[in-house]
């Protein structure tokens, strides 16, 4: 998804400054995708300079002024453009800092490597129990209902984070098992 796309798609939804965007971005996405505010406002500089969002200046008595953005027009329909338009599938660029990590560590001690390893295993777990227990949150908020297109699509991007977890905790006990392996061969 697209940075871009997807800040005016949440614009489309209801107005919002750069915190707020920041936070719902994060939610959205299960907080696999983290933004940071230079991003944010950098994507929002150009969404305005291309005429997709305005913004009026929220003043408050001892904070700082916020700048509150909206869609216009011109970026509902380049809105509508991006997701009538077909996307052509393909597969994900594999761009993992952790495998470069791995890459390019020693290759003598696998010690250092295996302690990377069950780092990310325990990060990855626990966002497994958060993601789960999302997963049960929303089966107790639609007993006996239909859920709303937007309940779907937020249990649909829990339902993906998951996914994409367990397959990271799979490909991670992979590895562990091969260091493994090359340690006690060498050790032979």
């Amino acid at each position: 998804m697209s940075v871009k796309y997807g800040l005016l798609g949440m614009l489309a939804k209801k107005p919002q400054h750069g915190y707020e965007l920041k936070r719902t971005f994060e939610q959205l996405t299960g907080g696999f995708w983290e933004l940071n505010y230079g991003q944010i406002y950098q994507s929002l500089d150009r969404l305005s300079e291309e005429g997709y969002v305005h913004y009026t200046v929220e003043r408050e008595e001892n904070v700082p002024d916020k700048k509150v953005y909206a869609i216009t027009d011109a970026g509902k329909q380049a809105l509508r453009e991006w997701l009538s338009s077909p996307d052509e599938p393909r597969p994900r660029p594999l761009r993992d800092e952790l495998f470069i990590r791995l890459a390019v560590m020693s290759s003598k001690d696998v010690t250092p490597m295996l302690e990377l390893i069950a780092q990310h295993q325990s990060v990855y777990l626990e966002k497994m129990q958060e993601l789960t227990a999302a997963k049960r949150e929303f089966s107790k908020t639609k007993r006996g209902r239909t859920p709303s297109s937007d309940e779907l699509v937020e249990e649909l991007l829990v339902d993906v984070a998951l996914f994409h977890a367990e397959a990271d905790v799979k490909w991670l006990e992979l590895c562990e098992n091969k260091l493994r392996a090359l340690a006690r061969s060498r050790a032979n």
